[in-house]
Formats: C-alpha cells, structure tokens, sequence
C-alpha cells in the first residue's frame, strides 16, 4: 500500500505514482448489483485494502427489518434479490442545499424510486426492474388497516421498508433477501462528489416544478440539475415511464464516472466519493461486509448486454379513487416475475462477431464518437475512416471521456458489419448496443489510423435491417442512447 497526504490509502493498481490502472471497461463489467447508485461498487471491486472497507463499512446505517406473514421461496443456488429504494426525504438537507435543489423542507419520507435487482446465481446476468410509482397494486394489511389497493408509494410512507418488501414480495412472488434505501440528500451530495456526470436528451428540458433546465444532447450535471433529471415527471410525454428511463439512464452514467480515472486516480475525489456514498445507504442488518465484497468481486466480469434495464409493464393509465394511476398488465408482469423467480436471463447475449470477413466498406455507414477528450479526434478518425472506404454519417462526443480501447458497437444483426470495422480498426473492441442505428465508432486512446481490409464473400448489398419484434427488448447496460 501506498500513503498519500489527503489520508487515503490506496492499493498500487489505484494509485497515480504506481503501475497503471487496468484498462477501461464497460459500465456492466463493474456494475455490481449495489454498484448502482453507492459507493459500495468501489468498495466492493476497486481493491482498497480490507481495513479500509472496515472503516467505510462503519458508516453505512443498518435497518433491523422484521418482515412477517407468508412469503414467496427463495430462488435456488446462489441468486439473490434486492429491493432498491430512493427516498425522497429531505433530513439533513441544509437551507442553501434545499435552494439548490428548487425544493423546501417536507416531513416524512416518499418512495421516488423502487428498482427490484436480480443477480443471477452464476452471476452472468442482472436485471433491474423499475416500478412506476403510480403503479396500483395491493398493499398488505399493516396495523390496522386492511390489505387494500392503492399507488406502490404509499406502502413506504405508510409502512416503511417492511410494508414496502411485502408489497413487492405480494406483487412479484419474488423473494427479496436485501434492502436498500438511498435518500434525497445522499443522492445529490454524492453527484456532487464525483464532480457531476454526463446525461443525453433527445430534445430541451425546462419544467419549474422540478427545477430542470437542460439543452438537448449531452449535458454534464451536478447534484441539483441531477436530481431534477431523474425526478421530473411533468411535461414528459409518458410521465413516470419516461422519468423511469431516464433513472435508468442516469445510473449507467454515473457507474461510469465513478471507475474513471477522474475519481479512482483522485485520492481527494475517492475519498470524498466513499465518505458520502457510504454515509448515504441504509441497508438491511443481514447485508455483510463480506457479502458485499464477494458479489461484488463475482460481477466484475459482467458484460454489459447481459444486465437488463426493464419496467414493469403498464397496461393503460386510469382514474381510481379520484387520482391517476398505473395499472399493471397482468400477464405481462406474471412473465417478467416469474422470470425473475426462476433465475432467467431476460437479455439473450450478443450473437458473436464471426472472424471471416463479408460486408465492404463501402456498405457500412459509421458514427464516430470521441471518447478520449482530446479536441477533433473524432473529426480526424472519421476522415481517415472515409479515407479506407466507410461511409460517415455523423461525429460527436462520447459518453465519457475516458475509453482507453476504441469500440464498435453494433445492433443485432449487423454483427457481419461490426467484423469488418474491428478489422479495419486494428481489432478494435466490439460490443452489441439495441440503441444502435449505425455501427458506432468510439474513439479510444488506443486508436491508430485504420487500414483498409479485403472481404472474403462480398456481397452485392447491405444487409437488410432486423426485423424489430412486437416485443421491444429490455434496454441493457451496452447502450448509451439519448432519452426524452
């Protein structure tokens, strides 16, 4: 271990003065299941120094949750099930932070965010379901009060974690083995400790009840722009399904900014990340320090198109006891539960790059993306890309700055395509994107000018595009598409 003056101790594959950090990867392949929206990713599959985790461990709060009446089975083998939940209380929010974030002081707590996470037990896939939070469902009798029907958020408000598990228990017939809660305060401090991540919009943003006010394309926000992304759900086409997407959206970015360079090469930047991330949670009691390491440790070979992103599905909104609510399509929902419970993948894994060579240049039409930083590299490998033959479409900025292999990223079934630009790149890195139009050139630090390749079966014309399917596949943690 190495010491550094800002009093955090670093292993030799972290810091700056010792020998160089891995090379990127994916957001998936670091993703663990608590890697979401915590500090605990780092924790968990960074490589700081088991009492360095002690010490970050202490300030994670623990919940005592007593769970009663029937519940579902756990899932055989090694799965396990986690109930994400953001809290939208404003507890030791300080005035000029309340500004900050175009809100006031509101007793109490709301769940804004309820996200079921299940981690396959040979830990190579990971689905995140996200409820609506309109969603009408059943609450289970608490104190009182009768089981009865009513919005998903009520049962936090009115019940806390425990009412909350059941509720979601009741309505998937999934077992959930841990909680945990990330508040109002915590999500916006902890934005703010990695300096801000980057986000996409298909078109402008400006709603005053949230305080958004963001152009179209890519934006780098901080914690009360950030907060605002993820809450509006005014002026959004879909409301709350839109505002899902962006939530989802969101926590790709900052898994991506959190294992950049800027923060884990930046001793003061990771340990303010980790001193806010950790004080952040609450988490059930029986959530270890040595549980949290060891899936974390087993995640980090994830690739990125086996973590599904997915909504519970609606079926039509509606008016019920005077209010809009979501209803649930039932058959739908039984399909992705039970999924779930059954430990399935949702996401099929990308069809492999075949090694012989059959689509031209001259049929492939590219987006070339700078993911280095550095000003016109993009611009630059995009004329030498014409320059060997491919058609260029557009350029731009990637969602990061801090690829260090360029990438090619293809829709299913131009994997025959994405072959003959990883050829032409130098065996440049290849990954499948369901967002994808084009085959999507990312410029990484490794990047040399491309040469020109000769097929082996040319074909007289491009391939005809996939055909979409009636059902529109989960969203993955490959793709970094732009959302309303």
């Amino acid at each position: 271990m190495t010491e550094n003056p800002h009093g955090l101790v670093l292993p030799p594959e972290l810091d700056p003065r010792g020998r160089r950090p891995a090379r990127r990867r994916g957001p998936a392949r670091v993703l663990s299941w608590v890697a979401v929206v915590t500090a605990v990713a780092v924790l968990g599959v960074s490589g700081v120094g088991y009492a360095m985790l002690r010490y970050y461990d202490g300030n994670i709060d623990r919940l005592p949750l007593n769970i009663g009446g029937s519940r579902p089975s756990r899932v055989s083998g090694k799965a396990q099930n986690f109930l994400l939940v953001g809290s939208d209380s404003r507890e030791g929010l300080s005035p000029a932070e309340l500004k900050k974030a175009a809100t006031e002081f509101t007793p109490g707590r709301r769940s804004d965010t309820i996200i079921l996470i299940h981690l396959a037990a040979d830990r190579k896939h990971v689905t995140l379901v996200s409820f609506p939070r309109d969603s009408y469902v059943e609450i289970p009798a608490h104190g009182s009060k009768a089981a009865h029907l009513a919005k998903i958020n009520t049962a936090f408000s009115a019940g806390g974690p425990e009412l909350t598990i059941q509720t979601v228990e009741r309505l998937t017939h999934v077992r959930v083995d841990h909680y945990i809660e990330v508040n109002f305060a915590g999500f916006q401090r902890l934005v703010d400790a990695v300096d801000g991540v980057e986000v996409c919009l298909t078109k402008p943003a400006k709603e005053p009840l949230s305080g958004i006010d963001l152009p179209a394309g890519r934006s780098k926000i901080k914690g009360a722009q950030a907060l605002s992304f993820v809450r509006q759900r005014y002026d959004l086409p879909r409301g709350d399904l839109d505002r899902i997407q962006r939530q989802q959206q969101f926590l790709g970015a900052l898994m991506r900014k959190v294992m950049s360079r800027g923060v884990l090469l930046n001793p003061v930047r990771l340990k303010g990340f980790l001193d806010v991330g950790t004080k952040s949670v609450q988490v059930d009691s029986g959530l270890s320090l040595d549980t949290m390491r060891s899936l974390a440790t087993a995640m980090k070979g994830m690739d990125p198109a086996r973590v599904s992103f997915v909504t519970a599905p609606v079926e039509k909104i509606a008016r019920r006891d005077g209010q809009s609510v979501a209803l649930l399509d039932q058959a739908a929902g039984a399909a992705l539960f039970d999924a779930v419970a059954h430990d399935r993948p949702l996401a099929k894994p990308p069809a492999p790059v075949p090694s012989k060579l059959t689509v031209p240049a001259r049929d492939i039409r590219l987006t070339v993306l700078n993911g280095t930083g550095i000003a016109r590299r993009a611009a630059k490998a995009a004329d030498e890309l014409r320059g060997v033959g491919f058609r260029v479409a557009g350029t731009g900025n990637a969602d990061g700055a801090t690829y260090d292999r360029t990438v090619a990223r293809y829709s299913p079934g131009n994997e025959a395509a994405a072959a003959t630009v990883a050829a032409s790149l130098h065996g440049a890195k290849t990954e499948a994107s369901a967002s994808a139009t084009t085959i999507t050139v990312v410029v990484g630090r490794d990047y040399k000018a491309p040469v020109a390749v000769n097929v082996t079966q040319p074909r007289s014309a491009p391939p005809a595009p996939p055909v979409a399917s009636a059902t529109k596949p989960p969203a993955t943690a490959a793709d970094a598409a732009c959302v309303v």
